[in-house]
């Protein structure tokens, strides 16, 4: 058979089977009744649309069109495909004629069973549409087979095909022995990749994520407070801005509220800072009195804040522990707008020690539900109290959970567990229904420094912390335990640097690490992370331009100000005169004076009044200068031999002559003195030279 025949065939089943589904239409239209409005205005030709009902349709008609339809296309597609076979298998060499023949018989068949098929559903369909007009579903093409690679099959079935397509029995499986459905704990980490945040020289004392894992914040022992913003930093991984709010304080700590708006910062000063999303102050909390024994009726802390956190449920309060021995309690609300400050705490947590003494907080928690609050003090105790009205007593104490200061208490994911991290190397779990012995326990973990952290992992089924050493002899390390055992799972080293600061952000799943050479580590895995730090690696370095000052000199020229301008038709207001001149230097005059003049100051009513002293004798200085100058002119005063008193440095004068004996020299080369002194005569009033007042009358009368 040739392709001329398989084409004359086909076109002649196309036009068999578009002339039946021409009848079939026509008779749809015969059958379907002609309003009797619509025909007399087509007979009369008119254009009243008024008169205009719907067409109704023949539901029947159209659905058997459609199947009638259906089956030519399906017998086309078997057509093509039959022949699309033969030609390959005529290419390889097989009998093109017979292929043909059993194609065609084979084509036949499956055409006359698809039109069995669509009218077997046809009539199903006209069938159940009585009963229930909303069970209606579109029949499926003829020969359909559905995608089995997006069926859901059973987990052993995956699993066998897996190892099917792999080539291995699944005996030697890579996840073999771990705990859990078969994942390893360490795909879990976000340890891939990392990258570099310098903050300064000196040790990471403090960072925070925000919430929603937009910024991060670090602060160090430099008393430096950096805030690094993600959709503004580039490959460089500068900070945003750089603060120092504190003055010469150390920065012990930093938090974000819930929704990020507000940053407390707690350093070495008493007062807490409280900065907005730009970085500016807004608002401080108010310093205690520290000559108040009792801490309840101070207002503030009066000694450094170790530890803030922020309640996890109400974004206005927060908590912070500090070294007078209390743990207060905070909220926006008595924000005063005038003073710009939190003016008193809400309520005040005394910690004590076993002799009823201050114990000072070192760090604070929130239970993630926000009804507990816990502290570890720097005997080694750990207190939590029920978040109520009254923090009297304590509802989970344990006395001698350390024996050194604690550094880190967290509470578990689940509200039921606390982690505490100390001084004496050790990390523990602690279990809220038992405060005898602890849960769990690993030692030999060096600590060194007073802010070393510990936490969990955002799913609980891991627990994290760092090493660190003053010396730089021991290598720091940040460790992963399991949660169940303290098996260690998984660690990262850090060669003569000690690991201080860590926090595990559970949104963008990557880990911040601050270190005591002053750097930041950001880990991430590019298929367990986003966002976050991941788009500033990648993002271009900006373009550095270089500062360009531009000086613009401001030539004034009095005659061309619009005062100067010629006004009117009368000449002599178009004339620039001399007392228009003068008007505006007088101007110019006035406009440099000071608005405000001091006023003159009072005078003295005392030796000293009003910040002021008198010239003289006001104090003991000037009234000893004083009483020696007049002790040393009282003999030149008293002394009334004019000659004497020259004569007395006569040898001086001929030694040095500078002044005197150089006028002389030509004239009188020989002094001539007074060989005797004398004392002056009394001279006698001039009666001539007297005023008037004083004569007696009768001369003034002759």
């Amino acid at each position: 058979m040739s392709d001329a025949q398989h084409a004359t065939g086909r076109q002649s089943a196309q036009q068999e089977a578009g002339e039946a589904a021409q009848a079939e239409s026509g008779k749809a239209e015969q059958q379907q009744p002609q309003p009797a409005d619509a025909a007399a205005a087509a007979a009369g030709g008119g254009n009243d649309n008024s008169r205009k009902r719907a067409r109704v349709f023949d539901l029947g008609s159209m659905l058997a069109a459609t199947s009638a339809t259906a089956a030519s296309r399906a017998s086309e597609a078997a057509q093509r495909r039959m022949l699309e076979e033969a030609e390959k298998k005529a290419a390889a060499g097989e009998d093109f004629e017979e292929a043909a023949a059993g194609k065609a018989g084979t084509s036949g068949r499956s055409i006359a069973v698809a039109a069995r098929s669509a009218d077997s559903a046809y009539n199903s369909l006209a069938a159940t549409d009585e009963d229930d007009d909303d069970d209606f579903l579109p029949m499926l093409p003829p020969g359909f087979r559905p995608d089995e690679s997006v069926i859901v099959k059973d987990e052993a079935e995956k699993a066998r095909m897996v190892a099917a397509e792999a080539g291995d029995d699944g005996e030697d499986d890579e996840y073999e022995g771990y705990q859990g459905d078969g994942i390893p704990t360490t795909a879990l980490i976000p340890a891939a990749c990392e990258a570099k945040i310098v903050h300064g020289v000196k040790p990471i004392s403090s960072l925070a994520f925000d919430h929603q894992g937009q910024r991060i914040v670090t602060g160090g022992q430099d008393y430096a407070v950096n805030i690094y913003d993600f959709q503004k930093m580039d490959a460089t991984l500068r900070p945003d801005r750089q603060l120092t709010p504190c003055e010469s304080h150390v920065i012990h700590t930093l938090a974000f509220n819930a929704n990020g708006e507000s940053l407390a910062i707690g350093a070495g000063n008493a007062q807490i800072r409280l900065l907005d999303r730009k970085g500016s102050q807004w608002a401080e909390t108010v310093r205690g009195d520290q000559y108040l024994v009792d801490l309840a009726y101070t207002k503030g802390h009066t000694a450094a804040v170790n530890c803030i956190v922020w309640n996890p449920l109400v974004k206005t309060e927060f908590l912070s522990a500090s070294d007078d021995g209390s743990l207060r309690l905070w909220s926006m609300d008595d924000f005063k707008v005038i003073t710009k400050c939190i003016n008193q705490h809400q309520k005040v947590i005394k910690t004590k020690n076993a002799n009823g003494k201050r114990a000072q907080p070192q760090t604070c928690a929130y239970s993630p539900d926000g009804k507990l609050i816990v502290a570890g003090c720097d005997d080694g105790s750990i207190q939590a109290w029920k978040h109520a009205k009254m923090f009297v007593n304590t509802s989970y104490l344990v006395r001698k959970a350390h024996s050194a200061p604690v550094t880190c208490v967290v509470v578990a994911p689940d509200g039921k567990k606390i982690l505490s991290r100390a001084l004496d190397d050790t990390l523990k779990l602690w279990s809220l229904t038992d405060n005898k012995a602890p849960v769990l326990m690993k030692g030999d973990l060096e600590c060194g420094f007073k802010g070393t952290d510990c936490g969990f992992s955002p799913r609980g089924e891991m627990v994290y912390t760092g090493t660190s050493a003053p010396s730089s002899d021991v290598e720091g390390k940040l460790i992963f335990l399991n949660a169940e055992t303290f098996e260690p799972v998984y660690q990262i080293v850090y060669p003569g640097v000690s690991c201080i600061r860590i926090a595990w952000h559970a949104r963008l799943n990557q880990i911040c690490v601050g270190l005591s050479d002053g750097t930041v580590r950001v880990y991430y895995d590019q298929t367990l992370s986003h966002a976050g730090i991941m788009g500033c690696v990648t993002k271009p370095k900006k373009r550095q331009r270089q500062n360009e000052v531009l000086r613009e000199e401001l030539i004034l020229s009095p005659l061309t100000l619009h005062m100067f301008q010629p006004r009117g038709d009368n000449p002599d207001e178009q004339e620039v005169t001399e007392w228009r001149i003068r008007k505006y230097l007088r101007m110019r005059d006035n406009q440099k004076r000071p608005n405000f003049r001091k006023p003159a100051d009072m005078p003295l009513d005392d030796k000293s009044c009003g910040g002021r002293v008198k010239s003289s004798g006001g104090t003991l200085h000037s009234f000893v200068a004083q009483q020696l100058g007049k002790e040393r002119n009282k003999d030149f005063l008293a002394d009334t031999d004019v000659r004497a008193s020259i004569l007395r440095h006569a040898e001086a004068a001929e030694a040095d002559p500078q002044f005197i004996a150089p006028a002389y020299k030509k004239n009188q080369p020989v002094p001539i003195f007074q060989e005797k002194s004398t004392a002056p005569e009394e001279e006698e009033d001039d009666e001539e030279l007297e005023p008037v007042y004083k004569m007696p009358r009768g001369q003034f009368s002759s």
